[in-house]
């Protein structure tokens, strides 16, 4: 693997929680470069696992929200239309 050296802007928030994850993380056993770590973070970013994580959260989300109706004895769906549609009786 080459490397290539480029020059890329950060917003001053990126630099700083990249800071702070680094130097606070319990985890973070320094053997690992911040170069690497950045790198490693855009090639997950891009390489589309971000799609799988929001669809594996939705299905976590209506997993959590049907237990919790089963839990509390709520057998109908919440409905989630806007508040002035159900009260115009609106679909």
């Amino acid at each position: 693997m080459s490397k290539v050296i480029k020059a890329f802007s950060l917003d001053l928030e990126t630099v700083e929680m990249l800071e702070r994850y680094c130097s606070k993380n319990d985890n973070w056993d320094g053997k690992m470069s911040r170069s690497k770590f950045v790198n490693d973070a855009i090639v997950w970013f891009l390489q589309g696992d971000t799609a799988e994580l929001v669809h594996s959260s939705e299905i976590l989300r209506e997993k959590f929200a049907k237990a919790m109706r089963k839990l509390h004895g709520i057998d109908q769906e919440p409905d989630v239309r806007p508040w002035w549609k159900r009260i115009l009786g609106l679909r």
